[in-house]
């Protein structure tokens, strides 16, 4: 579970580790490739360099180790060909993180000739450089050579590895991933149910094996916001964990509290105002049920299961509720002196459960038959707008801090309705509900100048249309 209520709008899906894992969207960490074996001392040391340079994001240093490899390559060796294409694919991926991306193309592609040339078309060596390849011309924003190249690795992965093996599902993650950057929704879907077809060849539906997939079709469902695809996900991943884990283990709490996070979410969409008797809350407290049942003991699950139940009550504005389950975590971050840290964290300042997004461009003078607005025409606006959160975590005396343009009076308008919508959890001060002043909302927006103008000219003559409708 995170370190935050579940049922906060803004959270992450936490990292899950299993057996098999799925990899991270376009991690080109993962597409290092080590040394052999019988490379020369030197080649392992700038190794450990560059992969040290990559940890602490210093991209200049690893593209010098990486070009260090490079030299280093003994031509007298019998695998002389294949380091210099391991060391050329190591420096194009220095040269991605540091933004050079014709670079890395040039390396990756020179990478990939060495391969071919030695072992062929179909060398399962390829592969890697591929993937790097792909990357790099989607930072491009060339997307077509991009699926070009994954076409290609994934064909020879098919050719060794056979059509359902698990090692297209990289190469396949690499494409779902393209898709969503590139806004095909559609594809990605396919992509991610080829991946999970993958899994559900191999293992039966009950089989814990197949929980990465599941994992990430939540993910991707929550990221594209569909709900019932999320909530049957989440509910396999339930099932299966049932079926693995006593009643009363922890590994049954967030799936449970993810559950709850997507009935709030619908809570929410729809106005219903009956929540005592929804699902969501019935997911909390099983949740939290476990918590404090499991002879496990741990506190730090216990409080994330307090304020996700206490957060689902704020949400909906049921203080009484709320209050009594803040004032729990409150008492159990205050018993020992390593969770003191944890109750700053948790209670010192107001934490975002929901913040509405409001429509970012302007749009105010807009009609059917203007022209469509080149992107790059689009000026960046910018509001910050000051607030207090109040003891039940509503916003109050609203007030514009800063503009830049100044006098958007219709884009200000804009943000504080959103603003007002905010839900927080409130902070505490010894173990009570208190109100915080002086906190702060920055909204960026986009304009082009004659909208701007126009609102200028609107709020310089308020009474004009009071006048036309009455002359």
């Amino acid at each position: 579970m995170t370190g935050v209520s579940a049922i906060a709008d803004e959270n992450t899906i936490a990292r899950v580790d299993e057996v098999l894992a799925i990899p991270a969207r376009q991690d080109l960490s993962a597409l290092i490739q080590q040394p052999s074996t019988t490379a020369n001392q030197q080649q392992h040391d700038s190794f450990a360099l560059l992969t040290d340079a990559l940890a602490s994001a210093s991209f200049s240093e690893a593209e010098s180790a990486a070009k260090q490899m490079v030299e280093q390559v003994n031509v007298d060796t019998m695998d002389a060909a294949s380091a210099r294409a391991r060391a050329l694919h190591n420096l194009a991926i220095a040269q991605q993180f540091l933004g050079s991306h014709d670079s890395a193309i040039q390396n990756y592609t020179a990478a990939l000739d060495i391969i071919a040339g030695e072992d062929g078309n179909l060398s399962s060596s390829l592969i890697l450089p591929l993937r790097g390849l792909a990357i790099a011309h989607l930072d491009k924003g060339q997307p077509d050579i991009a699926f070009a190249k994954l076409d290609r690795a994934q064909h020879v992965s098919d050719v060794n590895f056979g059509p359902h093996s698990f090692e297209q599902l990289p190469i396949l993650n690499s494409k779902m991933q393209a898709y969503l950057d590139n806004n095909d929704q559609g594809s990605a879907l396919e992509m991610l149910d080829r991946m999970y077809m993958l899994y559900s060849r191999k293992f039966s539906r009950k089989s814990q094996e197949l929980l990465p997939a599941l994992y990430q079709k939540a993910e991707i469902y929550k990221k594209l916001e569909m709900d019932v695809q999320e909530f049957r996900a989440w509910r396999h991943i339930l099932e299966i964990k049932r079926g693995q884990y006593a009643e009363n283990d922890t590994a049954l709490i967030e799936p449970n509290i993810r559950l709850a996070a997507i009935r709030t979410r619908e809570l929410r969409k729809y106005g219903y105002r009956r929540v005592t008797t929804s699902s969501a809350e019935k997911y909390l407290k099983k949740a939290l049920r476990i918590a404090e049942s499991s002879p496990d003991n741990n506190w730090e699950v216990k409080r994330d299961c307090l304020l996700s139940i206490a957060d689902f009550y704020t949400l909906f504005d049921l203080k009484a509720r709320a209050r009594r389950y803040y004032s729990a975590a409150w008492d159990l971050l205050s018993s020992n002196e390593m969770s003191l840290d944890a109750r700053t964290e948790y209670f010192e300042a107001p934490v975002p459960l929901a913040r509405p997004k409001f429509d970012p461009y302007a749009n105010f003078e807009y009609n059917p038959n203007r022209q469509e607005i080149d992107p790059s025409e689009y000026l960046v606006g910018e509001i910050t707008v000051g607030f207090t959160v109040d003891d039940r975590g509503r916003t109050r005396d609203l007030r514009i801090i800063a503009a830049d343009p100044p006098n958007f009076s219709q884009m200000e308008k804009r943000v504080r309705n959103a603003v007002e919508e905010f839900v927080y959890r409130p902070r505490y001060v010894e173990g009570k509900a208190a109100a915080a002043s002086d906190q702060r909302y920055r909204a960026s927006y986009f304009y082009v100048p004659s909208e701007y103008q126009a609102s200028i000219a609107k709020s310089a003559n308020p009474d004009r249309r009071r006048r036309t409708r009455n002359p």
